[in-house]
């Protein structure tokens, strides 16, 4: 505390004692003036240390005023609702109030002379501002280093009698913000001991609300009086003999209403009194008045320091203590500022004519030069960089001086013409006359310091250190073509080719394309700028723009009206409009561009070309909306032949780009049109061409053809295709166009549609019994040994024309298509999917049902089972094979419903196009059907099979199994019937030679209510008498749980009778039967009747 305070009055003391003075940077003192600057920081760093002090400590105490606040609230709080007077006299006498109130009071004077201190050492702090104002005096002025010692001591004595001052202002301080703190503990204690006291009298004065005002003795009497009363109403009769007795008790009653009384009046009292201490306790401050009083000494505190901060923060970073130049070059090592100076030879030109120049005569040049002035610019760094200057050009002064071995004044005059700082930076803007000096011709070079003047009633300068200047000279100033690498033209018959600009309204920045050289002075070649539109360079600072105008080249010269130029910027644009949007394609205007000093001396010039070229583009459309062809091979036609227009082409051509019909042509390849692609307004030359297109003979249409199916396999109607051709100008090929030829069919043929001509026999067709719109067809095994014609014995075979008037069936004729799909027309007759496609057979599998790529085979499971051997007669032959087997003897040939007899499903099909592009068209009409096979044989029991219990005892009989067999063919004839009419027996027309009878263990029965479908009769009864026996085994394949019996040596039932009686009832003997066409299921059912003479309906017995 006391090392800021002595630097702080160190500050002072020097500000007293500083004489003016000036300097200037030459070195003389600047260690001790680096050593007093330091020191002058490290005191300002102190003076905001002791700042921040204060204001701590005085934050501090209003915290602790505000806390002893509060707490006399909560006093006044709790005694407003609970104090009386009587009570608090007992514990805090207005003595007590009247201490605390003095003790706040004497915080409150401690606090303003606490206040009153630091007002005074704010005047201190002044003075050390105004000491260190005269100490940069000093530091300006070039002062004698003895006197500065001398002065120094002075102002270090002078310390030594102000410290002690300081020392006792802050131990006052010390020792009064003690004291602040005990009066803050001695009104805590103070307020807490109230509290107390408050808190015993709430106990006091519940007790007194709660306290009942007559004694026992009172209460008692009253007792008596309500006795007495009950015994008047009682005894009115000797009311008069006891009226002493009445006297006396009202005397008593009267006695205690007046104790009651005086109670009451007491009680009213307390409450008075308590109001009054209220009324006293009012006259206290209240918080916001405490506050308040606060307020009015602290603000003034704080606006104060407020002040302060402010010159602080203005003597730490506002203050100007230095300049430093940064240089924009070296020259020969020497931190230097650049100057530029041009000569040139004016030209003359030819004069504008609305904005145009009219081109009469070649330029001229003149053959004297003109200097520029000399433009600079210097860029120096503040110290501090923030630091406060003043930009007034009036404020800054160079001191030039020629540097040899000795000092000489230079001729040089260097004036500031306009002063900015931004960023810490200080940018001049500088005007250079008179000679400046150089090094390889003069040996001497020329320096310069820059002097700042700061405003005020006592200037300061501050003075940087002194920087080379030196001059820059350029002449033989030239227009160059940066992109093309070369200078300009200087008329408008040797121009450098130009640029390019599109139609379509672009524009071109040619400022960007041009510079500006010149040569050194030692003969070497530099560019002034990087491009003429570069805002800031040695060619702007010393007064040059350019200037861009189109150019008129002679009387008939019209090329410049195709193009906008704007004069001072060098932007060019193509004149556009949208309904004519090619007419100035090709045309190329000649463009003047000139350096110009000043107002009008042109100080060099150049010529340009600028050509308006084009992208690709589609200047006319044509679009196809033929039919999209039906077609059998990619290779054919997939549309018929479009045509479009030339003259249609032609107007569109002069409409938009006046292109007369004989100035533009086709481009060909060969006799074709050459077609082209387009992606992203890019056209290349088509690898793959879309069709041919051609013109017609007489050159009137474009004519396009040959577009194959191949190229537009994929394409819809909606969707389109297209190629395009070009078209260009005779004189310029640049000059080109485009024409789209759109390919967008509005519809697609359809493929053809057959339609079925065919008359039905109608004894030949039955109704099916599935689809009962339909008919349906029905083969059978053929048994004609001696038909020739297909060979057909022991065969399903059959042809379906046979079904139809004369035998043949056809589809009506096709037409509209092309002769390649009407060639390729093939019809026939084809197994088609079946209706119901999954079927069971008698192996208890089940089979899918499919049908071969080419219609001509039906498979079972993948197998082969149908073919169809000659598709025009729609021969129809089914296969002998064990998976034809299971499906054919599924079911009798009475079983025509879903999934019983096997149905194949056959159509009379049409196809078009070669083999591998096979394409199977609509039929209309009745040309498809189901197709049954019938089973050929069928076991038919009738129920001859019945034995009777008891009906010989315990002999056997036997049954032959020859008379209870019979046979049926699907014409439901039996054995006799088809060797009376066939002449030929059963077992040898349809190849029977097995039955297969079910072992015993397989027989099933109903006895007992079971389930004759598969309750087995031994297993579950044992031996019911029921066997079979005899017979002669067949060589065929034997198959599990069955005898095979040779069909002319049948075996026979035999029936043991029982020894009891019984009901009637059955048992069923599974067998299979053995034919050509495989084996099929059947069985025979044996009625075994119950006892003779025995009630089988269950009767009681008599």
């Amino acid at each position: 505390m006391n090392k800021k305070i002595i630097n702080g009055a160190l500050l002072g003391l020097l500000v007293v004692a500083a004489p003016a003075c000036s300097f200037v940077s030459c070195k003389d003192y600047d260690d001790d003036f680096a050593s007093i600057r330091k020191e002058i920081n490290a005191d300002k760093a102190d003076l905001v240390a002791v700042k921040n002090d204060l204001n701590g400590q005085i934050t501090t105490l209003k915290g602790q005023l505000e806390a002893a606040n509060k707490k006399a609230a909560e006093i006044e709080a709790k005694l407003a609702d609970y104090a009386k007077k009587s009570d608090l006299d007992a514990y805090a006498k207005k003595a007590d109030l009247d201490a605390t109130n003095a003790t706040v009071q004497a915080q409150a004077t401690q606090l303003q002379n606490a206040l009153a201190n630091i007002a005074a050492l704010e005047t201190k702090v002044k003075g050390l501002e105004e000491a260190q104002a005269k100490l940069q005096t000093l530091i300006d002025g070039k002062v004698d280093k003895t006197e500065f010692n001398t002065t120094v001591a002075d102002i270090l004595s002078k310390i030594k009698a102000v410290q002690g001052n300081v020392d006792a202002l802050e131990k006052a301080c010390n020792e009064k913000a003690d004291k602040l703190v005990a009066a803050d503990k001695a009104l805590s204690d103070r307020i807490d001991a109230q509290k107390a006291v408050i808190d015993a009298f709430e106990a006091r004065l519940k007790a007194v609300e709660t306290k009942n005002f007559l004694s026992a003795e009172q209460i008692e009497a009253l007792k008596k009086i309500a006795t007495l009363e009950q015994g008047v109403a009682d005894n009115k009769k000797a009311a008069a003999d006891n009226k002493t007795a009445i006297g006396e008790n009202k005397t008593a009653i009267g006695e205690n209403t007046k104790k009651i009384t005086d109670l009451q009046t007491a009680l009213d009292q307390v409450k008075t009194d308590l109001a009054d201490v209220k009324t006293k306790l009012a006259d206290r401050p209240t918080k916001a008045e405490v506050e308040k009083m606060i307020k009015d000494q602290v603000d003034p505190i704080k606006e104060q320091i407020v002040k302060i901060n402010d010159r602080l923060n203005f003597l730490e970073y506002n203050l100007l203590v230095g300049l430093e130049l940064i240089p924009d070059s070296y020259y020969r090592g020497i931190e230097a500022i650049e100057s530029n100076q041009f000569a040139y030879n004016t030209w003359k030109v030819n004069q504008l004519v609305n904005g145009v120049v009219d081109y009469k005569v070649n330029p001229t040049q003149a053959t004297t030069s003109k200097l520029t002035s000399r433009y600079a610019e210097a860029v120096y760094h503040l110290n501090p960089a923030g630091a406060e200057i003043k930009t007034d050009p009036a404020n800054f002064t160079y001191l030039p001086i020629d540097r040899a071995y000795r000092a000489t004044n230079s001729a040089a005059v260097i004036t500031v013409k306009k002063a900015t700082v931004e960023n810490g930076l200080l940018k001049l803007v500088l005007d250079i006359q008179g000679a400046t000096k150089d090094i390889d011709v003069d040996k001497m070079v020329t320096t310069a310091a820059l002097q700042y003047k700061a405003p005020g009633a006592t200037p300061r300068i501050i003075t940087s250190a002194y920087d080379a200047i030196y001059t820059n000279s350029f002449s033989s100033l030239l227009i160059y073509d940066i992109d093309q690498k070369k200078y300009a033209g200087l008329t408008k018959d040797v121009p450098t080719s130009g640029w390019d600009i599109n139609n379509e309204g672009d524009s071109l920045a040619i400022a960007t394309k041009i510079r500006t050289n010149g040569v050194q002075k030692d003969g070497t070649t530099i560019a002034m700028d990087q491009n003429a539109a570069e805002a800031v360079s040695r060619l702007t600072k010393n007064g040059f723009h350019y200037e861009y105008h189109l150019v008129k080249t002679d009387a008939k010269d019209k090329s410049f009206e195709a193009f906008t130029l704007d004069s001072k910027t060098g932007l060019i644009k193509a004149n556009y409009d949208k309904n004519k949007p090619f007419v100035n394609v090709g045309k190329t205007a000649t463009v003047r561009v000139t350096l110009v000093q000043g107002k009008d001396e042109v100080a060099t010039l150049g010529f340009f070309t600028v050509h308006i070229s084009q992208k690709d583009a589609v200047i006319k459309e044509f679009t196809s909306k033929n039919e999209l062809k039906f077609t059998c091979d990619n290779r054919e036609n997939a549309a018929d032949k479009y045509e479009a227009k030339v003259a249609d082409l032609a107007a569109e051509l002069k409409a938009k780009a006046e292109l007369e019909a004989n100035a533009w042509e086709f481009v060909k390849t060969g006799g074709e049109l050459t077609q082209y692609t387009f992606d992203n307004n890019v056209a290349k030359q088509a690898a793959k061409k879309l069709g041919k297109v051609t013109l017609s003979a007489d050159g009137k249409n474009l004519v396009w053809d040959n577009i194959t199916k191949e190229q537009v396999a994929t394409l819809k109607p909606g969707a389109s295709v297209a190629t395009y051709v070009k078209v260009q100008k005779k004189s310029d090929p640049n000059v080109r166009f485009y024409v789209k030829l759109t390919y967008n069919p509005a519809s697609e043929q359809a493929a053809p549609v057959a339609e079925f001509q065919g008359a039905r026999i109608s004894n030949d067709w039955f109704l099916n019994n599935i689809r009962t719109n339909e008919k349906e067809l029905r083969m059978h095994f053929n048994i004609d040994p001696t038909n020739a014609k297909f060979n057909r014995f022991d065969k399903f075979m059959y042809s379906i024309n046979e079904s139809y008037k004369n035998g043949t069936v056809k589809i009506a004729p096709l037409a509209g298509y092309s002769p390649a799909v009407l060639a390729s027309v093939h019809s026939g007759w084809r197994f088609v999917t079946p209706k119901e496609a999954v079927v069971p057979g008698t192996d208890g599998k089940q089979y899918t049902l499919t049908v071969s790529q080419n219609g001509l085979e039906l498979l079972a499971n993948k197998v082969v089972i149908a073919k169809i051997t000659n598709d025009q007669e729609g021969t129809i032959e089914l296969l002998n094979n064990p998976t034809t087997q299971v499906l054919l003897n599924n079911a009798g040939h009475k079983q025509l419903k879903a999934l019983e007899t096997l149905t194949a499903r056959v159509g009379y099909v049409t196809t078009v196009c070669a083999e591998g592009n096979v394409k199977t068209l609509t039929t209309k009409g009745e040309n498809e059907f189901d197709v049954k096979f019938l089973r050929p044989l069928d076991l038919n029991f009738d129920g001859a099979v019945e034995f009777t219990d008891a009906n010989i005892g315990t002999t056997t009989k036997t049954l032959d199994f020859t008379n209870i067999v019979k046979f049926t063919d699907w014409r439901e004839r039996n054995a006799a019937e088809i060797l009376a009419n066939d002449h030929v027996t059963l077992e040898a027309l349809y190849g029977v030679t097995t039955i297969y009878v079910a072992n015993e263990a397989e027989w099933t029965t109903n006895l007992n209510g079971d389930n004759i479908a598969t309750t087995k009769l031994v297993v579950n009864y044992g031996d019911r008498g029921l066997h079979m026996a005899g017979g002669t085994p067949s060589a065929a394949a034997p198959i599990a749980g069955f005898t095979a019996y040779d069909v002319n040596h049948l075996p026979s039932f035999t029936y043991t009778t029982q020894q009891k009686a019984f009901k009637d009832y059955q048992v069923r003997v599974p067998v299979k039967v053995g034919y050509s066409w495989g084996t099929f299921n059947d069985h025979i059912t044996v009625t075994i009747k119950g006892t003779l003479n025995n009630d089988t309906n269950n009767t009681r017995r008599k």
